[in-house]
């Protein structure tokens, strides 16, 4: 099983381990289903636990709370 491990906003996590983006505002939506289909990363299967503020993540967001997310391909 391949796994890769992605540093993104900590915002997203519900809507990527959930699947459930009611409490996202519509530009964040928009900016997690870019990456999304620009890195097509596989199924969300876990999330750290402590959110760090990051100044950049993998998603190319601005400054914000991260955590490291685990997908599988």
């Amino acid at each position: 099983m391949i796994t890769n491990t992605y540093t993104l906003p900590s915002h997203w996590a519900c809507a990527l381990v959930n699947d459930d983006t009611s409490g996202m505002e519509d530009e964040d939506e928009a900016e997690m289903d870019a990456w999304l289909a620009r890195e097509g990363p596989g199924y969300c299967v876990g999330v750290s636990g402590e959110p760090e503020f990051r100044t950049s993540n993998d998603a190319g967001t601005l400054a914000c709370d991260c955590l490291t997310f685990v997908f599988h391909r």
